[in-house]
């Protein structure tokens, strides 16, 4: 019961704290995760692949993956309560104030001071998840089997094929209207073929 708890009063925190999206919770989601020894850097980024994919929020995707996987139903419960409840709250008190001072000039200021913010915590997640799952940076015995890793000076700088998947995802997402979920199958087949 206690963990249910934890869970549930973890994704509240996440919620209330995360402005900018689900991504955005990713780096506090893996250090909770860590803190609590719930689930590795690889685990979770298999949560959040799935919640990528799958129709609905992304962090709310994400809250009942992860809680499923750490405390099976209820704990997938607890973390759509706990992601859930304190979103719905916190939206309903912002829309009934917000499009009534949206025009003035000092909110607007604010928004675009959030807006870089919100770019950078997205990008670190990028990386924390690049870094965490051997795609750069790897660390020897933490290499991506069958990986064709780039070293210098013993040093791991990235791994090849991730790489390219990568750039490759970005450059569709970027130059074509194609949906993600379409990049996220194919390059699970692609997985499965080149590694």
């Amino acid at each position: 019961m206690m963990m249910l708890f934890k869970l549930g009063l973890m994704f509240a925190k996440l919620c209330v704290f995360a402005f900018g999206g689900g991504y955005v919770m990713i780096p506090s989601l893996i250090k909770a995760s860590e803190a609590n020894h719930w689930a590795t850097a690889s685990e979770l980024t298999d949560v959040v692949a799935i919640a990528g994919m799958t129709p609905g929020p992304v962090a709310v995707n994400a809250a009942v993956g992860f809680g499923y996987k750490v405390a099976g139903f209820p704990g997938a419960v607890a973390s759509f309560l706990g992601i859930a409840v304190p979103c719905a709250l916190i939206v309903i008190i912002v829309a009934t104030f917000f499009f009534k001072i949206y025009a003035h000039p000092k909110v607007k200021a604010v928004l675009y001071g959030l807006r870089p913010v919100i770019t950078g915590i997205i990008l670190y997640a990028a990386v924390s998840i690049a870094l965490k799952n051997s795609i750069i940076g790897a660390v020897p015995g933490k290499l991506i089997e069958k990986g064709f890793n780039i070293s210098a000076l013993g040093v791991n700088l990235f791994e090849v094929k991730s790489v390219v998947i990568v750039l490759t995802t970005f450059l569709f997402l970027k130059k074509t209207k194609i949906q993600p979920i379409f990049m996220i199958v194919g390059a699970g087949v692609l997985g499965v073929v080149i590694f």
